[in-house]
């Protein structure tokens, strides 16, 4: 397919950076009532006292205070436990409501619309699919470890590995691993099968959190249990559908937090129209199954919501070559750009892992002891 057979040819032009070992380092400077009034009445006569109850034994007093400690003990731990599980889900991923550069991450079919205002890219709100935070990531944090981030993709995969490998630097206490293979997908397991190859990968390397882009080389139609299926027909979506639940299922076994992200525009208008349908099933699939889905395809146009290869970039404001020759993949600053929410998104949530894992990890404790109490230990 083009989208995998150009990938060379482009990344070449593009940049000088490949999406391999270490990736090139792109040539641009980073910055970093009123009362009622008293009314008099005649006090009644007091009653007697009561007689004084008869002396409790001594036995019998001890245990009575010794049940009572015991029943403010247990509902103080209770009252730990749900008030950490309250906090986590009101802090969790708050990258989820954050306003990223250029609009509020969301969930769009097309958030791309021609007319919008110059300068800016229109991008709709939409529903965040985010949930609450995984005790592996919990744990990374706790110990003081590097993040891993696994990128699982095709050659779009490929490209937004460089990218990340770039924004989610070692300095800042992430490693990002790629494990994208070009000419891959979800309707191509006669080649490759990708769940049984990302079910190795993590048993090899696991992740903390996995990004996830496939489809460019999935416009066609699918072979499953002795039957093909058009493309984007009902049994397509079922078989597809079925496949992908399957893969991030395996990741998240494994305490994965995972993000999809969605396909820029591209130039050939049968083409686009293609993506842009799948991107609508990929929002919609990732909203079943709580996954929060970045859709790209409004970072990626002009301000008409037109394919331009060069387009600003946010960063030095400068006319930049943002997609490669083939009107496909992107050069490394498109790829940048494109995932510049994903980028703040995944900061915004780990700084929440960390203040969350402060709060349930005191001194003296340990990951250990949360994963035993909440019975999702990874």
């Amino acid at each position: 397919m083009a989208a995998s057979a150009s990938w060379g040819l482009a990344m070449a032009k593009s940049t000088k950076r490949a999406p391999r070992a270490a990736p090139a380092k792109p040539a641009v400077k980073r910055t970093r009532k009123v009362a009622a009034p008293a009314v008099a009445v005649s006090a009644p006569k007091p009653a007697p006292p009561p007689p004084p109850p008869p002396p409790v034994p001594l036995a019998r007093r001890g245990l009575d205070l010794a049940r009572l400690a015991l029943d403010r003990t247990a509902v103080l731990f209770i009252g730990l436990l749900v008030g950490a599980a309250i906090y986590g889900s009101f802090i969790v991923d708050r990258s989820a409501r954050a306003v990223p550069v250029g609009g509020p991450i969301g969930v769009s079919p097309h958030p791309a619309h021609p007319g919008a205002a110059a300068g800016q890219t229109a991008i709709p709100t939409g529903i965040d699919c985010a949930v609450p935070f995984y005790p592996r990531l919990l744990k990374t944090v706790a110990k003081g470890d590097p993040i891993t981030v696994g990128v699982f993709g095709d050659s779009f995969g490929e490209g937004i590995w460089a990218a990340l490998y770039w924004t989610l630097p070692k300095s800042e206490h992430y490693q990002v691993i790629k494990f994208a293979e070009r000419s891959t997908g979800f309707t191509r397991y006669q080649s490759l099968n990708l769940e049984d190859k990302a079910t190795t990968d993590i048993a090899a390397q696991p992740v903390d959190i996995a990004v996830i882009s496939f489809g460019a080389n999935d416009t066609q139609g699918i072979y499953d249990d002795g039957h093909v299926y058009p493309l984007l027909s009902p049994g397509w979506k079922l078989a597809y559908g079925r496949r992908v639940a399957r893969y991030i299922a395996l990741l998240r076994a494994q305490g994965a937090m995972v993000y999809w992200v969605g396909l820029p525009k591209m130039r050939n208008p049968e083409f686009d129209s293609q993506i842009a349908a799948m991107n609508d099933f990929y929002s919609g699939e990732m909203a079943a199954l709580d996954v929060p889905f970045l859709p790209t395809e409004a970072l990626s146009v002009d301000d008409q919501g037109q394919f331009s290869i060069r387009l600003v970039d946010p960063k030095t404001k400068k006319d930049e070559i943002m997609r490669a020759d083939d009107g496909i993949h992107m050069s490394i600053p498109g790829y940048e750009r494109i995932t510049g929410p994903l980028v703040q998104r995944i900061k915004t949530y780990v700084a929440s892992s960390r203040d969350m894992a402060a709060t349930i990890f005191p001194v003296g404790s340990g990951p250990q002891q949360f994963a035993s109490a909440n019975g999702r230990g990874s």
